[in-house]
């Protein structure tokens, strides 16, 4: 009996011990319904990206339709500079005299060697290249903007009107700068101004290292912008640590930086020609520019004052930051502007800085903040107010932009013949005339009828002479240009107007094999090529 009592004692403790293990086992794994497939989906890293691809999807279509209204012309105005550099960094001896007007550019900025590495890596064509850029540079701007949206505004139908308005907005001109917020074409620009929002945004997270590079990064690209992107991070610092003393010491460390390059500035000796090249720039003075310019200016201050005031102490700290921090950007850039770049002697290295450009950012945050105000305003219920506002935005300012170049597709696209008169006539000198050609065209024909400011050099792959536009810009901010640009275009002024004699009387001293003539100009001249816009002709 004791033997069988102390075994079936022995059993129930083994039963209760297996059952406190069973109580305290983790439950077994279910069976997988027969729709498991969906649960690994569910897990899968493509579900966890999903939300990053369709945002980066939905910007690439918000971009495209940006490039739409903006508008695409890979060798006007400025672009004509860069690409010329492009093809000089591809080819050093392309453009024989003329690299003497293209050289700085390509000492003073990353860009032009990145495109012709990319070209000699990848093994494509340049206008291919280029509008791909286009494309990704277009993106990247709208990607800072929603990431800068991100930090202003808490709910997401904002953050994608803010966006929205900005990337309808991109062709607008900032005041009287000459700059417009996106080009319509590739150049420094492209990468800076993206690149400045994302440092932006990383001062505004408070990431030191990451702000760095990005501004490094920007002066890779353009070193001046970086000036100004470098002050506009550090006064934002300041005003988002509430440091006012901080914010009005950068403020007054610009005004000072300014007084002392004005002083030091008058012991050097500024040629007439330089005088000249600098005088040719309205938008370095504010005293030349129009009344409707001028309020380009104050109105963005006007309306960041407002906003602040607006979001008070209970709306976002960080949108209210930045519109406190472009506000005193804005004062300080024009009070900068107003002191030292004036028509004087001496104020033309400052007037040449352009102490204004700072307001290419201001305009963007405006739209940032302008955009997701009106989304807050409409709200979900009323998208269609806001759809209606965008359409009426972007189609006027798309038919801004036809009306600019009037003669060339809106979006210029490779692999399509140029329609354009006078890019037809530079694609035939490229084809048909000697590497070591070199041409003189009117110093103004960039705004001849038709001419769409389409850049020579960019196209033609030749040398020219200078000219009144382009090279004076260079002239006037590389003063080591200036003497050289003043005898060029001084002998191509008024080239359509004047006698056969007289043109070969002025352009005896250059070398000048071929002459560029708009068609409506009387010569002599064999001309092989002539079209309605422009003829081609070879000196005698």
């Amino acid at each position: 009996m004791e033997v069988e009592e102390t075994v079936e004692a022995e059993l129930e403790g083994e039963v209760v011990e297996a059952e406190l293990q069973d109580a305290l086992a983790p439950p077994a794994p279910e069976k997988l319904h027969p729709v498991w497939p969906l649960a690994v989906r569910e897990r899968s890293p493509i579900r966890r990206a999903w939300p990053a691809l369709r945002q980066a999807a939905l910007l690439l279509v918000t971009a495209l339709a940006a490039i739409a209204i903006d508008g695409y012309h890979p060798y006007a105005e400025d672009a004509g500079i860069y690409v010329a550099g492009i093809k000089q960094a591809l080819d050093p001896g392309l453009y024989g005299s003329s690299s003497f007007f293209i050289a700085p550019y390509l000492k003073a900025s990353v860009f032009s060697h990145l495109i012709a590495w990319l070209l000699r890596s990848l093994h494509t064509g340049l206008d291919c290249l280029l509008f791909t850029m286009q494309i990704l540079t277009t993106w990247l701007l709208l990607y800072g903007c929603f990431e800068l949206a991100r930090r202003c505004f808490r709910r997401n139908h904002e953050r994608w009107s803010a966006v929205l308005l900005a990337a309808a907005c991109l062709s607008l001109p900032v005041a009287g700068s000459s700059l417009f917020i996106m080009d319509p074409y590739l150049t420094g620009r492209s990468f800076a101004t993206p690149l400045t929002l994302l440092a932006l945004c990383a001062c505004l997270n408070e990431r030191a290292g990451r702000t760095v590079l990005l501004l490094l990064l920007v002066a890779l690209f353009h070193p001046l912008m970086a000036i100004y992107a470098t002050g506009f991070v550090l006064l934002l610092w300041a005003v988002q640590r509430r440091s006012w003393t901080g914010a009005v010491a950068l403020m007054l460390s610009a005004l000072a930086a300014g007084a002392i390059t004005q002083y030091c500035q008058r012991a050097v000796f500024e040629s007439q020609a330089y005088r000249a090249a600098a005088d040719s720039r309205d938008y370095f003075y504010l005293s030349r520019w129009h009344w409707y310019e001028l309020f380009g200016l104050a109105a963005p201050l006007v309306l960041f004052a407002m906003y602040a005031r607006w979001q008070g102490s209970g709306g976002n700290d960080r949108s209210r930051v930045l519109a406190k921090t472009c506000a005193l950007l804005g004062v300080t850039s024009i009070l900068s502007c107003l002191f030292f770049a004036r028509e004087a002697a001496h104020s033309h290295l400052i007037a040449a800085l352009q102490t204004i450009r700072p307001f290419l950012f201001l305009y963007l945050c405006m739209f940032l903040l302008l955009g997701g105000v009106i989304g807050h305003i409409c709200g979900r219920e009323r998208r269609w107010l806001f759809a209606a506002l965008l359409l009426c935005t972007g189609a006027g300012l798309a038919f801004a932009q036809h009306r600019t170049y009037p003669a060339s597709a809106q979006v210029e696209l490779p692999g399509i013949a140029s329609r354009n008169g006078w890019t037809r006539a530079f694609l035939w000198i490229r084809e048909n005339t000697p590497r070591q050609a070199v041409f003189a065209l009117d110093a103004d024909y960039i705004h001849a009828p038709g001419e769409d400011a389409q850049g020579f050099r960019a196209i033609a792959e030749r040398a020219s002479l200078a000219d009144a536009s382009k090279d004076g810009g260079a002239a006037a901010v590389f003063p080591q240009l200036a003497e050289r640009w003043m005898a060029e275009k001084t002998a191509t002024t008024g080239l359509n107007a004047i006698s056969d004699a007289e043109r070969l009387r002025r352009l005896a001293t250059f070398h000048v094999g071929w002459i560029v003539l708009s068609s409506a100009a009387s010569t002599a001249m064999p001309c092989p090529f002539q079209n309605a816009a422009v003829k081609v002709c070879r000196l005698q």
